[in-house]
């Protein structure tokens, strides 16, 4: 039973037993994401983003959203390995994205030269990701299937009298976002992380990589 109360000059629907209800001018297909209730969940797009770094000709296996980060740029996880109580995710994307900035390489002679596109391709060659949430594992996806898709992208060179030979590159992994269907969900409070692995052995690299896995999808959590 509902009657009408005015808060601030502004009548607004009563519901016997002492609660409000505040989303009486909602439309009913929109009841699931409104974020002003006294109890229930509230369901919001997110994501999970965690970050490491692959050292050049040492590493066969990154984990990740096992660590506290020391900047949010890094990472979002509020705990290591656990979703806080409360909090539940929908995971419906995995993304990888490699923050490489422009090299500056010597072209040398003829045929393919070392240069981060070149990095890029070796690592995602041979490199496999898999997640594990409580005592599942899922995966192994190739990582040349795990773009980020949404970047700067650009091709540029140049050479010259002063800079003979001398190529300026930038490599990212493009594509379609690949979906995980069925989704993925991690439920408060249980263990999950990914990881990155090179069954191959350490990749021979220019230098090291810096990677970052994301996880796309909804977060439902508790209305305070």
């Amino acid at each position: 039973m509902k009657r009408t109360l005015s808060i601030d000059g502004h009548k607004v629907p009563h519901i016997h037993g002492g609660s409000y209800d505040f989303n009486s001018g909602v439309p009913q297909e929109w009841n699931d994401y409104v974020t002003q209730m006294g109890t229930g969940l509230e369901v919001i797009p997110h994501m999970l983003y965690d970050t490491a770094t692959y050292t050049d000709a040492v590493t066969t296996t990154l984990t990740f959203f096992t660590t506290n980060r020391a900047t949010a740029d890094l990472s979002n996880m509020q705990q290591p390995g656990v979703l806080q109580n409360g909090q539940t995710f929908l995971a419906q994307c995995i993304s990888l994205y490699y923050k490489v900035t422009v090299h500056t390489d010597d072209a040398g002679a003829a045929g393919a030269f070392p240069s981060i596109i070149n990095d890029l391709v070796l690592l995602v060659n041979t490199g496999i990701m898999r997640m594990v949430i409580g005592d599942k594992r899922y995966g192994p996806w190739p990582l040349w299937r795990l773009p980020a898709a949404t970047f700067l992208k650009g091709l540029i060179a140049s050479a010259g009298a002063e800079a003979a030979n001398l190529v300026h590159d930038y490599g990212q992994i493009d594509g379609p976002l690949y979906s995980l269907f069925p989704n993925l969900v991690i439920s408060p409070l249980q263990q999950f992380s990914a990881s990155l692995e090179w069954p191959a052995g350490a990749v021979n690299l220019t230098g090291d990589v810096v990677i970052q896995v994301l996880l796309d999808g909804q977060l439902a959590r508790t209305i305070q």
